[in-house]
């Protein structure tokens, strides 16, 4: 060995032991607790609907034994309680697909459709501004559209049975 690869692993030895061979050279540290405390979670909550009697034709009389034609709108008004609280709430009102007791051609052509109001505005979500400490009023009218354009001859001469349509909040997290 030469001079210089001596002198070189000597120095890689020496700085091992100094650091007691397994590389724990101490710096200064210090740490400290940071106090915990209590947590707590908001609520989001929508109530039972409370509904109109029954289904309204295009606008009009209630639907008893008329039949439905392409292009027609039936439509129920439900008043839903909905208590939001917490900070950043935000929720999105949606509604979930049509479900019907027997799946036919008339079934396929019927477009679940809806609009909400909440406390009097129109609008379909829920602000941080609305966590107001009391119950929000939503008028869902919920909606069933027999799609005109989409209509065809197998959706003719059919009784169709609808079960439910879901009405649903979805948080959202809206930051001030």
């Amino acid at each position: 060995m030469n001079s210089t690869t001596k002198g070189s692993l000597a120095a890689v030895v020496a700085a091992l032991l100094l650091t007691g061979g397994a590389g724990t050279l101490a710096y200064w540290n210090d740490t400290e607790n940071v106090p915990g405390g209590p947590i707590s979670s908001g609520q989001l909550d929508l109530g039972t609907p409370a509904c109109g009697a029954g289904w309204v034709l295009d606008g009009g009389a209630t639907l008893t034994n008329q039949l439905i034609v392409p292009g027609d709108t039936l439509t129920k008004t439900c008043t839903i309680n909905l208590i939001a609280r917490g900070e950043h709430l935000g929720a999105d009102l949606t509604i979930g697909t049509a479900a019907f007791a027997a799946p036919n051609g008339l079934t396929s052509e019927l477009v679940p459709t809806a609009t909400f109001t909440v406390n009097g505005a129109s609008r379909n979500h829920i602000t941080d501004a609305d966590d107001t400490g009391t119950t929000n009023e939503i008028i869902a009218t919920i909606g069933v559209t027999f799609n005109g354009p989409a209509a065809t001859n197998a959706s003719q001469n059919l009784t169709a049975t609808l079960n439910t349509i879901a009405v649903t909040a979805t948080q959202t997290h809206d930051p001030v």
